[in-house]
């Protein structure tokens, strides 16, 4: 228990202040919410003596005000100071780890692990945050309980709060062994999740596919089927803790009759009066409560801390290395080529994909890269914007190694056009925006012009402010692809990706689209990975790339 309240006061970093100070408010709370029961005892000996009167009465009724009005207070300060540093904390990791995917390589994302990034930040953090919190303010009271109720016990008698402690003692055992039992179960239970969230998503993205060969039935049965292994996994979690909580509850049980039974002999050999007896007897059912408690949250502090590993799994990836030792000019010195690969050689995994590919891109010109599907071309490419990093070699743009420059200043100089465009679900006025925040509305009209875009947009209801769906799904192809094109031409950077975006259009978006990059591509240098012959009509070097070997064409 101990340790992951560690972890979240580690994971709190500069917000810990606020979770401390909500522990000293639990405690507090805890003390009020305690005092009156050991306030009883008085009260029971009073009555019993009968020399209970008015003022009495009146200072016992004041006594429980106060503690009603603390309790009050200091529950509502406990719950304010951790529901804000809980807000707080997970809203800077959720910027902390958007800030970090930023900077993994491609890889990690085409590797399957969209779920698992989904799953952390919509199910692990969630989980985390709803409970982490409340679970630090329970540990201080349930700790602060205790604690008052184990003094009070040694105060009525030595061997009574013996007893106190060695049951105290005896749940914490069996709740540790109860919860280390049960993180496997919670961790597998959290890696079915994510199979899930997978599942999920891949039926999603692959509904036109679905549909359009009919597998509705048989795609469905396996999301059905991960459904019902979701199901069966948190029933058979269910069912692997409830004995070991069940010997917790047993253990609070046979505590209580021990202790009632105890004060009872002592009564009967004088050690204690008949009112310390009776209080025994009424504040005994309440005496293990706060540990009881803190233990019968086992399932959701293995499953909380199963989604802190994930997270940290997460955060721990190795990034791209940014040494920032460079930045690449401004202007491209003479007689420097714009771009250049030297000796790169590169593999995903074990066989290489590219072999000690070189070639020079001079400033202000084209060149195009042809040759069979899955020889190399698009990795090239992606290797220009670090999207991974070489194993061998090196790729300098004007004269600046691309690992020595941070990733900012290096996308700045590039924009890339693919042929799979994504736009944002949002108007088109800010998708093309994302080229340059700082751009005015009548740039961004200037560039949707060069793009050839006016042409679709004014018969839209809202023109650059109409919401377009997610990916660009309202609009067609070319249009989404005109769209991405003024982004690139207002982002203006001076060397352009071009993954030949005409090749998957219909001839009527191919025309304009051709002339909107040909306004993208003016004065620019351009590495074109070329589908059709007719693109490389005009470039200045083609190079030929199979099985990973380039070679002037």
């Amino acid at each position: 228990m101990l340790k992951q309240i560690r972890r979240i006061i580690k994971l709190a970093d500069k917000y810990k202040g606020k979770i401390r100070i909500a522990y000293l408010f639990s405690f507090l709370n805890s003390f009020f919410t305690y005092f009156p029961y050991m306030m009883s005892l008085f009260v029971i000996k009073e009555l019993f003596q009968k020399t209970m009167n008015y003022r009495k009465v009146w200072m016992i009724g004041g006594i429980l005000i106060l503690c009603l009005l603390g309790q009050v207070l200091f529950r509502y300060l406990a719950d304010r100071f951790q529901s804000i540093a809980g807000y707080e904390v997970f809203a800077s990791l959720r910027i902390k780890l958007g800030d970090r995917l930023k900077k993994l390589p491609m890889g990690f994302f085409s590797d399957g692990n969209i779920g698992k990034i989904s799953t952390v930040l919509s199910n692990d953090m969630q989980y985390v945050e709803s409970n982490c919190m409340n679970m630090i303010a329970d540990f201080a009271a349930d700790a602060g309980s205790q604690a008052l109720t184990l003094v009070f016990m040694f105060l009525l008698h030595p061997y009574l709060g013996v007893l106190t402690l060695l049951v105290t003692l005896l749940i914490i055992v069996a709740g540790n062994i109860c919860m280390k039992n049960e993180q496997k179960e919670a961790d597998n239970m959290q890696q079915v999740n994510e199979e899930l969230s997978e599942h999920v998503l891949e039926y999603i993205e692959g509904m036109s596919v679905i549909k359009s060969y009919n597998m509705l039935d048989s795609e469905s049965n396996q999301l059905d089927k991960a459904f019902i292994n979701t199901k069966d996994k948190c029933i058979d979690l269910e069912k692997k803790v409830t004995p070991g909580l069940r010997i917790i509850e047993s253990i609070n049980i046979i505590g209580i009759a021990a202790l009632v039974v105890l004060g009872l002999f002592l009564y009967k050999g004088g050690e204690i009066d008949l009112f310390k007896t009776l209080g025994i007897s009424v504040f005994s059912f309440g005496v293990f409560r706060p540990v009881r408690n803190l233990y019968l949250q086992v399932t959701r502090i293995a499953v909380m801390n199963s989604s802190l590993n994930r997270m940290e799994e997460l955060f721990n990836l190795k990034l791209l290395d940014e040494v920032d030792t460079e930045k690449i000019p401004e202007k491209c010195p003479e007689g420097v080529p714009e771009i250049e690969y030297r000796n790169v050689t590169f593999s995903y995994e074990e066989e290489a994909v590219l072999k000690n590919v070189s070639f020079k891109i001079p400033q202000k010109t084209m060149a195009a890269l042809i040759g069979p599907s899955g020889g190399g071309k698009s990795t090239i490419a992606n290797l220009l914007t670090r999207f991974w990093d070489i194993k061998e070699g090196s790729i300098l743009i004007r004269s600046c190694d691309i690992r020595n420059v941070p990733l900012n200043n290096l996308m700045d100089k590039i924009s890339v056009v693919f042929q799979r465009v994504y736009l944002f679900k949002d108007t088109i006025y800010n998708n093309v925006r994302m080229g340059k925040p700082s751009a005015t509305r009548e740039e961004v009209l200037e560039c949707l012009k060069k793009a050839r875009c006016m042409d679709f947009i004014e018969k839209l209801p809202f023109g650059i402010d109409t919401v377009i769906g997610e990916g660009g799904a309202s609009l067609s192809g070319g249009e989404a692809q005109r769209i991405s094109i003024a982004r690139c031409i207002l982002k203006d950077s001076p060397i352009i990706i071009l993954d030949e975006a005409t090749a998957s259009v219909d001839a009527d978006n191919e025309s304009y689209i051709q002339e909107a990059i040909d306004e993208l591509c003016a004065g620019k240098t351009l590495l074109v990975i070329a589908h059709r012959l007719n693109t490389i009509k005009n470039a200045d070097a083609v190079y030929k790339v199979e099985n990973g070997i380039i070679s002037s064409s």
